[in-house]
């Protein structure tokens, strides 16, 4: 738990699927909510506690697991990073420090290639 007593507990990773809820709609999965409720019961500190927030959470993810960072192809100016998965939080100041040297510079300090947008490409924007 947090200083102020408050812990977040979440996991249970879903169907990959494509998205069609409206942002704000997502449905709640209760089943995933007891789970969650028994899996706080290792922890002598949460067992027992009502959770007074329940949500739920989509992460963008890739097919190949490796987020987009980089400039999009074929469109000024135009740069994305994003699919980080449940690891943007923790890539986040490193796509932060790589996109903005992309963007001010022209070329990031470290080697983006592994991520380059293009590599899902099928056909071009017009």
């Amino acid at each position: 738990p947090r200083r102020d007593g408050d812990a977040y507990v979440n996991g249970f990773q879903g169907a990959e699927d494509l998205i069609e809820e409206e942002p704000g709609k997502e449905v709640v999965e209760n089943a995933a909510i007891c789970k969650l409720k028994e899996a706080m019961n290792v922890s002598s500190q949460l067992a027992g506690i009502e959770p007074h927030t329940k949500q739920v959470c989509y992460w963008p993810e890739t097919p190949d697991g490796r987020p987009l960072i980089g400039k999009i192809p074929e469109i000024s100016n135009a740069y994305i990073a994003t699919g980080h998965s449940v690891w943007g939080i923790l890539q986040g100041p490193s796509s932060g420090k790589a996109m903005s040297e992309l963007i001010l510079d022209g070329k990031s300090s470290f080697s983006l290639e592994q991520f380059r947008p293009e590599r899902f490409a099928q056909e071009k924007i017009e």
